[in-house]
């Protein structure tokens, strides 16, 4: 992840941090995400959507797929044979 969005170790498991229940210093988050050491690479960790999460992702995905219908709704396809 840090590296698709350019950013560093600490930066990715901070800004991660935020997104779970609480953070390393017990600050209450925003429980969007729970995070787990992969047990076969200690290095890595596996990052899993709370049921919260997965409720806000699908709001998300249909206001998106709503707006896009809407702004679509009004235009027309022509063809013009020359």
């Amino acid at each position: 992840m840090e590296q698709d969005m350019g950013l560093s170790t600490a930066s990715g498991s901070r800004n991660t941090d935020y997104l779970c229940a609480q953070n390393r210093f017990k600050v209450a988050g925003l429980n969007l995400i729970t995070k787990e050491v992969d047990p076969l690479n200690r290095r890595r960790t596996v990052l899993r959507l709370t049921p919260l999460g997965v409720r806000i992702k699908n709001e998300l995905l249909n206001e998106l797929n709503g707006l896009h219908n809407h702004s679509s709704s009004g235009v027309r396809e022509t063809r013009e044979d020359h």
